[in-house]
């Protein structure tokens, strides 16, 4: 009896390491947070969360950083636009505006963006990259973030993560 108890123990203690880890699930969940306004250039997110509003923008009307940041929390260039978003023209713009700019589904984060003598073409591959965000705060000063997908795997419920914790991002640096 002795022996069996003990063979159970030790089955049940083996067995109780056995599980799936935690941190490789994503919890399937949407953004609860403050409100967001959310300028696109390009394919709008495929996302339903009722407290962020998106609205489609173009390259020139990115230009007019005022009304940009006055109007919106962030600004989001889908993968479709990046190539054009790397134009040197727009270094000055994103690092003019006051709300974050994300670049997604970018394998090569955000300095290509903001950076002169650096071009998406020639900039290296990040590994574990599917959005980067960015945000001069003063002159010699800026903030950014780089968001991967779980396990590095592009399914529905991993890309909803990356985008309910760039909401989050953004959320806090509207406060």
């Amino acid at each position: 009896m002795k022996k069996l108890l003990l063979g159970l123990l030790i089955a049940a203690t083996a067995l109780a390491g056995c599980g799936v880890d935690a941190s490789t699930q994503v919890k399937d969940t949407s953004y609860d947070g403050t409100y967001l306004k959310i300028a696109v250039i390009g394919e709008q997110p495929n996302l339903q969360e009722k407290n962020v509003k998106f609205s489609t923008l173009s390259f020139e009307d990115l230009e007019d950083t005022n009304r940009i940041s006055s109007k919106f929390d962030a600004v989001f260039i889908a993968k479709n636009n990046l190539k054009q978003a790397d134009e040197e023209k727009y270094v000055k713009v994103y690092r003019k505006l006051d709300v974050p700019t994300f670049f997604l589904e970018t394998t090569k984060g955000f300095l290509p963006f903001v950076s002169e003598d650096l071009t998406y073409a020639t900039a290296s591959e990040l590994e574990h990259s599917y959005a980067s965000g960015y945000l001069q705060e003063k002159k010699d000063s800026y903030r950014y973030w780089e968001y991967g997908l779980n396990n590095d795997q592009k399914n529905n419920k991993n890309v909803k993560d990356v985008y309910s914790r760039i909401f989050e991002t953004i959320a806090e640096v509207k406060e």
